[in-house]
């Protein structure tokens, strides 16, 4: 039965996790900045339009000022909170990229140094299981020049 491996660390390999985390989390704000934006347009003209065909035009500037602050209140917190809970899913999707980056990384270094390695083992879901595939046998062909 394959060993199961246990996470130690929650950011493995920082600088990878962080530039992926800060990708992905500057796109999600430019989605809700633009749906938010024509959200809010669409809702304003909409507003404005039913006030001037209902000659209530006088107090249009404190509706839109009292909307505003609703607004702003409404989906302040909902933003952080999305932004925070990408941030958190985003960095434990990246486990299994980071993670066999981190390890194959770390191997072909003990390789170079003349060091003995173990072949790598990668979890279930992770990626570059090809690429893990690939460094084992050469550290196989590695361990045969070495007996032999």
């Amino acid at each position: 039965m394959e060993k199961k491996f246990k996470r130690r660390r929650i950011l493995i390999n920082k600088p990878v996790q962080f530039v992926f985390s800060g990708i992905t989390i500057y796109f999600i704000l430019i989605v809700i900045i633009v749906v938010g934006g024509l959200t809010y347009f669409i809702t304003l003209n909409t507003i404005l339009s039913q006030l001037e065909i209902e000659n209530k035009f006088i107090n249009a500037y404190e509706i839109v000022k009292n909307i505003n602050i609703l607004l702003l209140k409404r989906t302040g917190f909902h933003i952080l909170l999305l932004i925070i809970l990408v941030f958190y899913l985003e960095v434990r999707f990246l486990h299994r990229i980071a993670g066999p980056l981190y390890r194959i990384e770390k191997t072909l270094k003990e390789i170079s140094e003349g060091k003995d390695v173990e072949p790598i083992k990668l979890r279930k879901k992770d990626f570059y299981k090809t690429l893990a595939d690939e460094v084992n046998k050469v550290i196989e062909y590695i361990n045969k020049l070495k007996k032999g």
